[in-house]
């Protein structure tokens, strides 16, 4: 703890920070609404739509690259020159995308409730169901995405049970984000800081 100083990290972070404001500010629920997927995809050389924000602008709360651009539920293949989808999500494009996108509406209002039996249904990717519920509700939610990962600090903090680590990542984050605020020294944090605590206390080997 005192190798490590959180105004520090607040204070390098700002311009980090600011993005995510400005990302909720464009993106706010009244626009997904009636965003339209060229707004959302990846895929068609845009950097103002819903996906690349959340991946490649917004890397820095938290890294989402690992896996392929399916894990947005659509996407645009360039080379295929379509719209591709995961079809759980529906028959056709149109129809898988106004299923991801009215999921995205469900997870933000189960994410303002904390309402964590329909966020551990919502049929979005668990990772992206992360970064968006650290990113649209940062004091609620860890920014930590990969439940190895969740495993790993829990275990290191000693915060584990057979019981916790069998169940879904955002019950993992609210241990997480439970024991940050018991903490007399790290209850002040905010979330980020946490995780970037752990990160550099907690090296993954």
């Amino acid at each position: 703890k005192e190798t490590f100083s959180a105004k520090t990290v607040e204070q390098s972070c700002r311009e980090l920070f600011k993005l995510r404001e400005e990302f909720v500010s464009i993106f706010s629920i009244e626009k997904i609404s009636s965003m339209k997927i060229e707004e959302y995809v990846v895929g068609l050389q845009s950097r103002n739509s819903f996906c690349y924000w959340l991946e490649r602008t917004l890397h820095s709360l938290g890294n989402i690259s690992g896996q392929g651009s399916f894990k947005f539920g659509i996407w645009y293949s360039p080379s295929k020159k379509a719209y591709c989808f995961q079809t759980k999500f529906g028959n056709t494009y149109e129809e898988a995308y106004n299923n991801v996108k009215s999921a995205i509406l469900d997870l933000l209002i189960a994410g303002e409730k904390k309402d964590y039996e329909s966020i551990a249904k919502n049929p979005i990717n668990s990772a992206i169901k992360g970064k968006i519920l650290a990113t649209y509700y940062p004091d609620k939610y860890m920014n930590i995405y990969a439940s190895k990962h969740l495993d790993y600090y829990m275990k290191a903090l000693g915060i584990s049970s057979k019981e916790l680590l069998k169940s879904d990542v955002v019950y993992k984050r609210e241990a997480l984000v439970k024991f940050k605020n018991n903490d007399e020294y790290m209850k002040g944090w905010s979330n980020y800081v946490f995780s970037v605590c752990l990160w550099s206390h907690y090296p993954k080997s």
